[in-house]
């Protein structure tokens, strides 16, 4: 693990095992399963962005990792479970139906794996996903996306089935005493864990005791589809290496299917405003170490634009020392993106910063001659020293006073929403990208217990 990058796990102890979790900002969470005795230890829903950090925990501890599960093909995020299997020769799981590339174990409805002396019981709980499994051990259920903290998993892709997701949860619930602690794979609240009492008690969706009220009801209003799905769905499922690069023609290509969202614009503030792709996010290369959770909330796999490329390839340096994955620079940058027919939109009441820079050059060269004539023939110099200057710029793609124009105090940004693109514009993923939007109101839905 880079040391630039630390993620404190949460850690608590749950009968007989351990448990830390590991939140991402995207809404993830990946988890650690220990039991102490033995020192075994099960890793599950790994984020590829986190990896290094539950690589580090395990070394540091001493234990070892026998089993490396996803609960689920995951439609938001690259999953990181094959790169933390090798590291330690795990057993990767998931269900047959994920068909995941480099599984050797597709666990049926009821088997038992084992820490030590401890079982970890494994059901299929199709509904989100034709594929999708539960965890349950030791008093807590490990519910992937399928019953989430307030909500439920949405199921108008992937092969979902609301019917099938109803069938699931009243089967976990009927199954599990009321006390069982709850570890969603998802949420995008912040929290980690609840239990399926309260559960009973405060989720909407379980007040939907007519099967087919809920099944219409989870149908009526699925929110947007994840960034970049397809390309994450053949990344999880073949196990393929996300590309250092994609030419721009690829990447009109993906902010045309929807994954602008999973653009990170890295130019200044000024470039940014005089010209932009409408969605995507903008963080400055040289904010980004001091904003790198801002960069993790963007769904991976993550372009990296700048005008031409160079800066990108800077980012993408910078971002892999912070710890995190599946970066892409996009080759040639904004100006081969409008090439190859990519729409961009610009903001009529900021002067780009190529227009400054001419601005500033041409008043410091015509400056150059009029002093060098009124004050000393020395003084041609300035003339001199800004031409070479525009030929350096020219030669490098690397212009000096385009970068202090940049931070000239008209050129910033202020208010909130800085760090992404205009207001009205999605400026990370959706956060419901793996939920269902809440109940429609007037749904029939039986009152809550009393407390």
């Amino acid at each position: 693990m880079n040391s630039q990058m630390t993620i404190t796990p949460e850690a608590e102890a749950v009968a007989n095992l351990q448990v830390l979790v590991f939140q991402h900002p995207q809404g993830c969470r990946s988890f650690l399963i220990h039991e102490p005795t033995s020192g075994q230890t099960l890793a599950l829903d790994v984020h590829l962005d986190l990896v290094d950090p539950i690589a580090a925990e395990v070394r540091s501890e001493g234990w070892t990792l026998p089993y490396v599960v996803d609960s689920h093909t995951h439609a938001d995020h690259p999953s990181g479970a094959g790169a933390l299997a090798k590291q330690f020769s795990s057993t990767r799981i998931a269900h047959e139906k994920a068909h995941h590339s480099g599984v050797s174990r597709h666990p049926a409805d009821g088997d038992v794996l084992h820490l030590g002396d401890e079982p970890v019981t494994i059901h299929h709980a199709p509904g989100h996903t034709p594929d999708h499994i539960v965890l349950v051990a030791s008093g807590a259920l490990f519910a992937g996306d399928t019953l989430l903290i307030g909500g439920v998993a949405r199921t108008d892709f992937l092969g979902g089935d609301a019917g099938q997701l109803f069938d699931s949860v009243h089967r976990l619930l009927a199954m599990l005493p009321g006390e069982t602690t709850l570890y969603p794979s998802h949420d995008y609240n912040g929290q980690t864990k609840s239990t399926l009492e309260e559960e009973q008690q405060s989720n909407p969706w379980l007040r939907i005791e007519d099967r087919d009220e809920f099944v219409k009801s989870l149908t009526a209003n699925p929110p947007p589809k994840p960034a970049n799905m397809d390309d994450l769905l053949r990344l999880n499922r073949e196990g393929v290496d996300i590309p250092r690069e994609i030419s721009a023609q690829e990447a009109v290509e993906r902010v045309a299917q929807g994954g602008a969202a999973s653009i990170l614009d890295v130019r200044t503030d000024v470039e940014f405003q005089s010209e932009f792709i409408e969605g995507v996010v903008q963080i400055p290369l040289d904010q980004l170490s001091a904003r790198a959770d801002e960069a993790r909330a963007v769904p991976a796999p993550r372009l990296l634009l700048c005008r031409s490329g160079a800066r990108a390839e800077m980012a993408l340096e910078t971002l892999t020392k912070l710890g995190l994955s599946g970066l892409t620079v996009v080759t040639g940058g904004i100006d081969a993106y409008k090439q190859a027919g990519g729409a961009t939109e610009s903001s009529s009441s900021h002067m780009s910063l190529e227009r400054q820079v001419r601005i500033g050059a041409g008043s410091l060269v015509v400056a150059g001659v009029l002093l060098g004539f009124l004050v000393h023939p020395a003084l041609f110099g300035l003339s001199a020293f800004v031409g070479a200057g525009l030929v350096f710029a020219g030669v490098t793609d690397w212009c000096g006073m385009g970068l202090l124009l940049a931070r000239a105090p008209w050129n910033q940004r202020s208010g909130a929403g800085a760090s992404g693109a205009p207001a009205g514009t999605c400026a990370a993923s959706a956060p419901a990208a793996c939920a269902a939007s809440p109940p429609p109101a007037g749904t029939c839905a039986a009152e809550p217990p009393p407390r």
